[in-house]
């Protein structure tokens, strides 16, 4: 099964954005000094997010709504106690919301940058207050449960992600008020609630997977600036495929590096998966 495996982004002072995710965010890190690069994750089955060491002379990362890339997801059963704890550590974090029939959330940006969404298991009017672990940053478990990009065309997004790498669409979220719909793709084998993909009874689930999904915002007609190659940003998303040489001869695309962007310019990097 294949799997999104590494999330790498270029920063400044890597060592000490690690440590915030790991004070704040409650993340293992560990270091990779001849690679100059931090990795920070949860345990379990989701991305791990690396971080690469650049100068400091570079432009630094701003986030931009016209870009094809957007946020992480942090998924927990309780968004107030992590929203809590977070700001209790010194980093600011906007009021949860329950947004539409999505989800309960809010959002806050990591010291460089960065945007998080912090979603919960459950809708507002669904949630059932768990038993808090004081031994863990959140006050309870997480995962990165999503990487958010953006598309102009997500048939074409879907040819790639779904057709080609062999993802699975595993629910379709049309907020026509807002301008956009999402689509939320998987390495898996499981099968949402409802074969319906648009129906609100598969959200509450998909926000409880233990793995990552790609989400995608597609905004027909808006602009969708690709991925920045140089100071600060991200790098690419590492994503690990079965049938890797017929994927990358089907793609065109450079076997010496494996690399390439999507649609949208979201740069990727293929890897066989590990069976």
């Amino acid at each position: 099964m294949g799997k999104i495996s590494e999330h790498v982004i270029r920063v400044v002072n890597s060592a000490s954005l690690a440590g915030w995710y790991k004070t704040v965010m409650g993340m293992q890190v560990t270091e990779d000094a001849s690679a100059k690069t931090w990795t920070a994750f949860y345990p379990g089955e989701g991305v791990k997010l690396v971080f690469q060491e650049v100068a400091s002379k570079g432009t630094t990362y701003k986030s931009n709504r016209d870009s094809c890339y957007w946020k992480i997801g942090v998924t927990v059963s309780d968004v107030d106690l992590a929203r809590e704890n977070i700001m209790a550590a010194g980093t600011q974090v906007s009021v949860p919301n329950q947004f539409l029939d999505v989800g309960y959330l809010c959002h806050l940006a990591d010291p460089n940058g960065f945007t998080i969404e912090l979603l919960q298991h459950t809708f507002k009017q669904n949630f059932v207050k768990p038993t808090p672990d004081p031994s863990l940053a959140l006050g309870q478990t997480a995962v990165i449960g999503q990487i958010t990009t953006r598309s102009q065309d997500i048939e074409a997004s879907l040819v790639l992600y779904r057709d080609t790498l062999g993802m699975k669409l595993l629910s379709i979220q049309d907020i026509s008020d807002y301008g956009f719909c999402l689509y939320f793709l998987a390495f898996t084998a499981e099968n949402p609630p409802d074969k319906d993909l648009a129906s609100t009874k598969n959200r509450e689930w998909l926000w409880q997977r233990p793995y990552t999904t790609l989400e995608i915002q597609c905004r027909p007609g808006q602009s969708c600036v690709p991925m920045d190659k140089e100071g600060e940003g991200v790098d690419h998303i590492t994503m690990e495929v079965e049938d890797y040489a017929n994927i990358m001869t089907k793609l065109k695309a450079d076997q010496s590096n494996s690399s390439f962007p999507d649609p949208d310019g979201v740069q990727l990097k293929l890897k066989s998966a590990s069976r």
